[in-house]
């Protein structure tokens, strides 16, 4: 089930989830692992896991100190540095100082600007005295100059500014001190940030409840680099888990003017390790808009664990099934991940005033977090004066569209301010404004009294009194309150379990 919803800004959340949440209760492809060890326990022989003990183990056994939540800070090593830079790669400009100097020309004789350090970039060309031309973002702007090859820093792209059409967000990279190895980690570490990777950020919190070895297994903290090793599994030639090595240092975006306030995955002050997590797995996929596009909670946590999921559809359940099927997958040690529907059907609405062929609407909604889905608009005539009906052009993530039908002259809808306007073609509208008819599918709160919300993912909790379902919210706070099976059938649209290992994956 592909998942993308992306956790509401501060902004829009303020005022209102506090209400909400002090009733809410908080509490695929591989086959197995890519260690002997391990692979006996998943039932295949060590002769044929076809990697060596040590390859997993020798890694693991780092005696460092392992601490808590820290700041950001310019006391470090440094990111890391790549030793050859191409025409194309992303990064950020990291120096020694608040800011960072772009120039004029390769000479890096004239100064053009300068911007906050820590400015993500793309690299337009390379200079063979050193000097690279980079484009970075200043303001609602693209600007370019030349800086030395000794501030870049490789680092994956940020997810596209949807207020803000062909750049990047306007987050800057910070260093966050310290060892952000988990220790202890719990699903409720996880907080999802400003990027559409709910089915990410839900895979490691439904890992972290089932088997918190594997998180910790998969997190190395190397010291003397001030970097870490993350490890994944990707699908071999047969079926086969492979592991996959993703080194990533401790600079992630972060807000403008606070560079404590993680911008994707992490709240201020809290565990870091699901950051550092997801910046490898954006590194391993092409980049944070490369995870902002979506996925798949059964493949995520495979290449979390390394062990198969099973996927289930619950419109094959009856209610009865319901309780019983959860309680059996948690006893089983399984990390359990559901997602919610995609969209809801509108009820009628009838929103149009006007007269004569000039009509305007203006969209009713249950929950100010919801928003019609681009492409879904439908107006009838339910008198029938009205011949053929009218629907929208709009595509996902348009800000606007079209309204079309034989008897529109010109029509338009904006999304985002729920607003319509209509111009009919003489003689052929309704015989009042009010017979017509507006149908639509929505997203945002789809169940605004048990707080669960469209096209997203979470990780299950537990059963609370024997008859409802806890699922935990990977945005970390507006937590749903508990569900009756029928709610839950008539909400979700899948589940993924995962027999992720209970013990360490050290020979």
């Amino acid at each position: 089930m592909l998942q993308h919803s992306a956790r509401p800004s501060a902004q829009v959340r303020e005022g209102e989830a506090p209400k909400q949440e002090a009733t809410a209760q908080r509490s695929d492809r591989q086959s197995r692992l890519g260690n002997s060890a391990i692979a006996d326990r998943q039932g295949v022989g060590a002769a044929d896991a076809g990697i060596a003990d040590t390859e997993l183990s020798s890694w693991l056994d780092a005696d460092v100190d392992r601490g808590g939540p820290h700041g950001a800070s310019t006391d470090s090593l440094g990111p890391m540095r790549p030793a050859k830079v191409s025409q194309g790669t992303w990064g950020a400009l990291v120096g020694k100082a608040d800011s960072v100097d772009l120039f004029s020309a390769a000479d890096l004789a004239s100064k053009a600007l300068s911007v906050t350090d820590g400015t993500p970039c793309k690299v337009l060309k390379v200079d063979g005295s050193g000097a690279l031309q980079v484009e970075v973002r200043v303001g609602k702007e693209k600007k370019s100059g030349w800086v030395a090859a000794a501030t870049f820093t490789e680092q994956p792209q940020l997810n596209r500014d949807d207020d803000a059409p062909g750049l990047k967000d306007d987050f800057v990279y910070a260093y966050q001190k310290g060892d952000h190895t988990p220790v202890d980690p719990k699903g409720t570490d996880t907080a999802q940030g400003a990027l559409g990777d709910c089915y990410f950020i839900a895979s490691m919190a439904a890992v972290a409840n089932a088997s918190p070895q594997s998180i910790k297994d998969a997190i190395k903290y190397n010291p003397a680099k001030e970097t870490y090793t993350v490890r994944f599994f990707e699908e071999s030639y047969g079926g086969a888990a492979k592991p996959v090595y993703i080194e990533v240092d401790a600079y992630l975006p972060t807000v403008q003017g606070n560079r404590n306030d993680p911008a994707y995955a992490g709240e201020p002050g809290g565990k870091l390790w699901p950051a550092i997590m997801e910046k490898a797995y954006a590194k391993w996929k092409g980049g944070y808009e490369a995870m902002g596009n979506g996925g798949y909670g059964a493949q995520s946590m495979a290449e979390i664990t390394g062990a198969r999921s099973a996927e289930k559809n619950p419109r094959s359940m009856k209610e009865d099934e319901v309780i019983p099927y959860f309680e059996k997958a948690k006893k089983d040690g399984m990390a359990i991940y559901a997602a919610v529907e995609n969209s809801r059907q509108s009820d009628v609405q009838t929103p149009f005033t006007g007269s004569g062929d000039k009509l305007n609407a203006t969209i009713s909604h249950t929950h100010r977090w919801n928003h019609v889905v681009p492409g879904t608009v439908q107006i009838a005539d339910k008198a029938g004066k009205m011949k053929g009906g009218i629907r929208d052009n709009g595509k996902d993530g348009d800000a606007t569209g079209s309204l079309t039908g034989s008897p529109v002259q010109t029509g338009s809808i904006d999304y985002k301010k729920h607003t319509m306007a209509l111009e009919l073609k003489s003689g052929q509208g309704p015989a009042a404004p009010e017979d017509l008819e507006l149908r639509f599918s929505y997203q945002g709160v789809v169940n605004a009294e048990k707080v669960l919300v469209a096209n997203h993912a979470y990780a299950f909790d537990g059963v609370v009194n024997g008859k409802e379902l806890q699922f935990y919210n990977p945005w970390g706070t507006w937590q749903p309150k508990p569900i009756t099976p029928a709610e839950f059938l008539k909400h979700f649209t899948n589940i993924s379990t995962n027999k992720a290992p209970q013990g360490s994956t050290q020979a």
